[in-house]
């Protein structure tokens, strides 16, 4: 029985040929080694931004930079190496960068995101959703709901990939925190920060971007049964 599936998952699987994606699903469970496969390869980058995002203050930017730098100059192993340079590279994008602009306001209030409400049942499959950080705020005395996912990818996202996380960040917060607060479809944000590319779920809303969550994961549930 299959207990959980990242997101990022459902999103592989979609930019798959008709021919590979058996193969894909069959796979899933017995993944074997990748260079970005594993869970900490941009740990270092991504975890900065996360950071920096959260107190508005690019000294995490800084200051991972020169640590990761330290430890690209210090590695041998090649493979190693390059991790290391790809994450200085999206680093170095974010020195100078202003992160209130992925902010709806000001003041927010940052909630915890339990990791037993993580999963979401789609299609009778149970998706893994991992924002990076889920924040209250005010508008007009009403106190709105947002979050905040930070991705990458060396394929690349296209912006329906991106649409995938936002909707499902939308669904998550909809199912877990509704009853106190208005889920606000803007501060539903994915951010690619390879690309420094965002989309939020009122793009899907207002048709800029089309609804695939639905469809990808009902198509990979038909290869689950085959």
């Amino acid at each position: 029985m299959i207990k959980k599936i990242p997101l990022k998952k459902i999103v592989e699987f979609r930019r798959k040929s008709d021919k590979r994606r058996k193969s894909f699903v069959q796979k899933l469970y017995n993944p074997k080694s990748s260079n970005e496969s594993g869970g900490d390869y941009w740990i270092r980058s991504i975890s900065a931004i996360n950071n920096a995002f959260r107190e508005n203050d690019a000294k995490f930017i800084y200051d991972k930079l020169i640590e990761t730098e330290d430890l690209y100059n210090k590695s041998v192993r090649s493979q190693t190496r390059v991790m290391y340079k790809r994450n200085i590279e999206i680093l170095d994008n974010y020195t100078e960068f202003d992160f209130s602009i992925w902010r709806p306001s000001i003041d927010l209030k940052f909630l915890p995101k339990p990791k037993s409400k993580s999963l979401l049942e789609i299609s009778e499959l149970p998706i893994q959703i991992l924002p990076h950080q889920v924040f209250s705020f005010n508008v007009n005395e009403v106190q709105n709901i947002g979050g905040i996912w930070f991705v990458t990818w060396l394929e690349g996202f296209k912006n329906e990939d991106l649409g995938i996380y936002a909707e499902s960040l939308f669904r998550y917060l909809s199912i877990n925190y509704s009853e106190n607060f208005e889920i606000n479809p803007s501060a539903c944000k994915v951010i690619d920060v390879s690309a420094k590319n965002s989309v939020d779920f009122s793009m899907i809303i207002k048709g800029k971007i089309p609804s695939l969550i639905d469809t990808t994961i009902k198509s990979f549930s038909g290869y689950l049964n085959n």
